[in-house]
């Protein structure tokens, strides 16, 4: 048993661990023999990690890191969730279809249209309802506006039925939905044609309507990604092209927190001693995207300090906490 609590970090070369003192890279591949490329997402569920790759779905023992199966025959698995009755509903965002996938057989047993060349890539779900983000292509002619909605239960029905889809804002890419559903849109961005760019929003969702509260642009907020909530849902924090910012649950209040822009956003609450006494805080847990991908920095929201580094042998795309 040489993993179980600790930090996982999806590696463009693998997942690496980390229980807090030394990082283990190539971990799966260490105790399977099975080479992991791309890990785009790594989450939790009873005693095992799911893993996700472009091509493949993996489970493992936590405690282990043992492969308990894996589900094939993605294009480009790029987020999931946990559904009621034991399933998995898989975003394929090249194939356009999220995909649902059988937890103890570990296999796909139907698919979702999500929408022609929608590239959806983030899902997040509630109790009875999967809400699924249509983010649009690279390119500004390939934008999407569009969240689909796919209810995964009734009473105690296991359902995958599409309910509708609504549009939002340009490119929606994160959401968090303590409450209310809180939609990020990026916009259009373009590094190499600015003028075609335009402003980030936050939407507020009726996610059993499915209706749009309100919309709120993000002043001089361009390639917004990564949303993440505190606990209290009171305060968000995003990634932009120019760094990592804080704002109200409203899309107000919005001040830069880190100077460098990063692929990930990764938030827990961690103690801290200052000046003898034990507190509390937010830490951030983010790479920096152009300069050292392969570095998570951690960073204390009370103190506005980064106080550790940890450091991977790949580009870093995530990281999550068993």
């Amino acid at each position: 048993k040489n993993y179980g609590s600790g930090m996982y970090i999806a590696t463009e070369n693998g997942v690496s661990f980390y229980n807090g003192v030394i990082v283990t890279n190539k971990v799966f591949q260490l105790v399977n023999g099975i080479s992991l490329n791309n890990v785009n997402k790594i989450k939790f569920k009873g005693t095992k990690a799911y893993i996700a790759t472009n091509n493949s779905l993996y489970s493992a023992n936590i405690q282990t890191f043992e492969n308990k199966g894996e589900a094939g025959g993605f294009m480009n698995l790029f987020d999931f969730d946990f559904v009621s009755m034991q399933r998995i509903f898989a975003v394929d965002k090249n194939d356009s279809k999220v995909m649902v996938v059988d937890m103890n057989k570990m296999e796909i047993t139907s698919d979702i249209e999500t929408g022609d060349i929608s590239n959806p890539s983030f899902i997040i779900s509630n109790w009875y309802r999967s809400i699924v983000l249509n983010s649009g292509g690279i390119e500004n002619d390939l934008k999407d506006s569009t969240i689909i909605a796919i209810d995964n239960k009734d009473v105690a029905i296991p359902l995958a039925d599409f309910m509708g889809s609504i549009d939002v804002g340009d490119n929606p890419n994160s959401a968090v939905w303590i409450g209310d559903l809180k939609v990020l849109c990026k916009g259009i961005y373009d590094g190499n044609n600015l003028l075609m760019n335009t402003e980030s929003s936050l939407v507020k969702v009726n996610g059993f309507d499915m209706i749009v509260a309100w919309s709120q642009n993000l002043s001089n907020i361009y390639n917004a990604k990564n949303l993440v909530s505190d606990a209290s849902d009171g305060k968000y924090f995003f990634t932009a092209v120019d760094g990592v910012y804080q704002m109200n649950n409203d899309g107000s209040g919005i001040t830069k927190r880190i100077n460098f822009t990063s692929d990930f956003i990764a938030l827990r609450v961690e103690s801290y001693i200052q000046q003898d006494t034990l507190n509390y805080a937010n830490m951030l847990f983010v790479n920096d995207a152009v300069n050292n991908p392969n570095t998570i920095f951690k960073y204390n929201v009370n103190t506005n300090q980064f106080c550790d580094t940890i450091i991977v042998n790949a580009p870093v795309n995530g990281v999550s906490f068993y």
